[in-house]
């Protein structure tokens, strides 16, 4: 297996992106639900106990503080997370600190969700721990994932 200092040293052989409005909008739209219905639970629980104006009038800010921040906090996350590439290397892909060596790949058929379709993308399920997401269905990658496995299980039984 490579070290990661030899992974970078090497240049990957082909370098994928993901389909950025695929990768956000879904999240983004998730968020805005959530904390909606996080904020309408604040205000039922606050009209159900007794308090006074301005303890209510505080606990809404502050509830409306937090949502704030962690909405903002997860869209920024999000945003890393959609511009991290797929690099494809002589032995593995790797995405950030995730990696997968080609002989580990068990399955190279693209699946569509409800999103997928709506947004013409496909993922790739490679294994259960790694898989290829938000990629363009322009980009017909089935047949490279499969040459590039077939090569390094013949590799692998030399």
């Amino acid at each position: 297996m490579d070290t990661p200092e030899q992974t970078n040293q090497e240049t990957p052989a082909y370098i994928l992106s993901q389909s950025k409005a695929r990768a956000l909008v879904p999240k983004i739209l998730s968020f805005f639900v959530l904390g909606v219905i996080f904020y309408l639970g604040v205000l039922l629980n606050l009209s159900l106990l007794e308090l006074s104006s301005e303890v209510k009038d505080m606990v809404e800010i502050g509830s409306v503080g937090i949502l704030v921040v962690v909405i903002i906090l997860g869209i920024y996350l999000a945003i890393r997370r959609a511009w991290q590439q797929y690099l494809f290397y002589s032995t593995k892909i790797v995405q950030n600190k995730k990696s997968v060596e080609y002989v580990l790949i068990t399955n190279v058929v693209p699946k569509k969700n409800l999103w997928d379709k709506m947004f013409k993308t496909q993922s790739y399920p490679l294994t259960k721990e790694f898989s290829l997401k938000h990629i363009s269905d322009d980009i017909q990658l089935q047949n490279y994932l499969q040459q590039l496995v077939d090569y390094a299980n013949r590799i692998k039984a030399l």
